[in-house]
């Protein structure tokens, strides 16, 4: 049966990048307060792959440090060479051996200046 009303009809514009920014802000999402605008390239995103992965882990603490391997089995221990849990938080603010003075929004800062 030919529909009377075709999907193109009834459909009205939508504006998806406004969308988009609603449900960024309105999601709970770990350091999500790096990023301003969510429809636009982040620094680093024309870097290759290898590159752009790690600054990206940073973003939404994700990524092979000890707490997640341990959780993965991977390894016995969740432990920095610090001797305190490690996690990509810890690695970036508070570690005394890799602290990044500035934390997160620092090596966001770092990234547009350099022109990533």
């Amino acid at each position: 049966m030919t529909s009377r009303k075709p999907l193109w009809c009834v459909m009205t514009p939508t504006d998806i990048k406004s969308q988009w920014r609603e449900s960024w802000k309105s999601a709970a999402m770990v350091n999500a307060h790096v990023v301003d605008d969510p429809t636009i390239w982040q620094p680093g995103f024309t870097l290759p792959r290898q590159q752009w992965s790690l600054p990206n882990r940073f973003h939404t603490s994700r990524g092979h440090y000890g707490a997640c391997r341990k959780t993965w089995r991977l390894t016995d221990t969740d432990l920095c060479p610090c001797d305190e849990t490690q996690m990509m938080s810890h690695i970036i603010e508070s570690c005394r051996l890799t602290k990044l003075n500035g934390g997160l929004s620092q090596l966001h800062t770092w990234l547009i200046n350099y022109g990533f």
